[in-house]
């Protein structure tokens, strides 16, 4: 099975947790996601859960779109290295949302590993071909300043930010790698 199918079911498998909680009024959702000031207090396994984990329908059903255009536009080619891309993207996303927010802040979804997906497979494109996929970096930047823009959108940006940072440079590591093994 494609590696963006299973990170779909993953997400998905994370919302359905998350309306049970949510529904339940479980205080357990509260060790699930990220609550800055939990994990400044020691709840670190929140910037790994956090990723798969939401209560929000609009936040799943965007990140199961957005899914379902990095594999119709990718088919997944990048292999079993897209769950590494992803969790280090997510990671590294809501590690500058711990920062950058205000202790309080409450925050969960998968957004930041999948805009990580998306600027590595747009940058990777770029590296490997010399010319940007039009359809990948319009969707990019459009659901980029859409998400983050749009007043009715509760988005994290810095995860977004540095999910999209994160793709970037994982894409120029791989394929500077990949060039001097000879690969590319």
């Amino acid at each position: 099975m494609k590696s963006t199918v299973v990170l779909t079911i993953l997400i998905t498998i994370g919302y359905i947790i998350g309306q049970i909680l949510s529904l339940e009024r479980s205080s357990l959702i509260y060790y699930l996601i990220q609550i800055n000031y939990l994990v400044l207090h020691g709840f670190y396994w929140q910037i790994l859960t956090s990723i798969f984990v939401t209560p929000n329908f609009f936040d799943w059903a965007f990140n199961t779109i957005a899914m379902y255009f990095i594999y119709w536009l990718y088919k997944g080619e990048a292999g079993k290295l897209e769950y590494i891309i992803f969790l280090i993207a997510g990671i590294v996303g809501n590690i500058l949302s711990l920062y950058l927010y205000p202790p309080f802040v409450a925050s969960a979804g998968a957004s930041g590993g999948i805009f990580g997906l998306f600027a590595y497979y747009t940058v990777t494109d770029y590296l490997k071909d010399r010319q940007l996929n039009q359809i990948s970096i319009i969707l990019l930047v459009s659901v980029f300043i859409l998400s983050d823009t749009l007043p009715f959108f509760d988005v994290d940006i810095w995860a977004h930010t540095g999910g999209i940072l994160t793709g970037i440079l994982l894409s120029l590591l791989f394929f500077k790698i990949n060039k001097t093994r000879g690969t590319v």
